[in-house]
This record gives structure tokens, C-alpha cells and sequence, in this order.
């Protein structure tokens, strides 16, 4: 027998018996005592760009495309819908946070109305950041861009030429 296949025997057999170490259950008390352990890692890098050749959303009538992405939102027992249309540009982060945390007014949510024991997500982004960002939110009678009597109306748009770092966390929870 070669000494490489010693040695790989002997590495594998090292190996196994190290990662078999670390796989036992906890009891109650153990489990209640970890905390801030790492989770997944999650970063993205979404760049909506215009391609024209794809897209047919000009002025009615035209078939001008050069639209960004189309986002529809319908209200539960609405009549027509909410639209983040036209969005274009990039954004990107390198790391994600998800938590469940305590809402009152002593951690500085009175102005919210959120009562003691009140539970809220939150969401977290590390270097978040929008580069030549635009959108334009709107409300429409259609969820399809340009058909037989579509109608929309753009109530904001949004841009920016250049870079928007995004600081802080989004807290997302009920108000009464």
C-alpha cells in the first residue's frame, strides 16, 4: 500500500470523526442559551436594465419600448391596482438581516402606536445602495401595460443620477 493512500485514509478517518463530534442534541436549557449565531449569508446585485427590444410600453397608439420593470399590487377588494412601474438602475448589498423584535414606546415607537408587547420584523441591509435608480409608483385600472381601455396614473416618480447608500433598518409590523 502506497503511503498517499495511508495518508488520504488517515485525513478522511481525521475528518469524519471531527465533524461527527459536533452533532448531539442540546438540551432545553443549552438551546436557550445560544444566541447571535451566524445564519445564512445573503447578498444580491439586481440591475434592472432597459432593453427596448423587449419591452412595448410608449405612448398609446406607439410601440416606443424602453419601459424599466413592472411591479402590480391588487388591494384586497380593490377595484384597480398599485404599480411600481418603469423601475430601472441597480441595486445591490452584501449581507442581510431578518429579525423578530419587541415594539413599544420605551425602544422609541410611541409615535407609531405601537403598544408594550407589540412584535415587529426587522429588516436589515449592509452596504445597500441604488446606483441611477428610478421609479414611478401609480394606480391603474389594468394589471397589463396598454391594452383596450388601460388607463394609468402616475402619482410619483422617483430618481436619482448617481449613488444612494441606504443606512439604517426597516421595521414592518401591525399599527392599529
Amino acid at each position: 500500500m502506497s503511503s498517499r493512500v495511508i495518508f488520504a485514509g488517515l485525513a478522511v478517518w481525521l475528518v469524519a470523526t471531527t465533524v461527527g463530534a459536533e452533532l448531539r442534541q442540546l438540551d432545553e436549557g443549552e438551546l436557550q442559551a445560544v444566541s447571535g449565531q451566524a445564519g445564512i449569508s445573503l447578498s444580491a446585485n439586481l440591475n434592472y436594465a432597459v432593453n427596448p427590444a423587449n419591452t412595448k410600453c410608449g405612448p398609446s397608439g406607439t410601440t416606443a419600448g424602453g419601459c424599466g420593470v413592472r411591479l402590480i399590487f391588487k388591494p384586497a377588494g380593490g377595484v384597480g391596482y398599485l404599480v411600481l412601474d418603469n423601475i430601472r438602475g441597480a441595486f445591490s448589498f452584501e449581507g442581510a438581516t431578518l429579525d423578530i423584535v419587541g415594539l413599544d414606546s420605551a425602544a422609541g415607537f410611541a409615535a407609531e402606536g405601537a403598544t408594550a408587547g407589540t412584535k415587529g420584523v426587522k429588516i436589515g441591509l449592509t452596504n445597500g445602495r441604488f446606483d441611477n435608480f428610478q421609479w414611478t409608483l401609480a394606480g391603474s385600472n389594468q394589471a397589463v401595460a396598454g391594452g383596450a381601455g388601460f388607463k394609468q396614473i402616475d402619482l410619483l416618480t422617483y430618481k436619482t443620477n448617481g449613488q444612494v447608500k441606504l443606512q439604517g433598518n426597516l421595521y414592518v409590523f401591525a399599527a392599529p
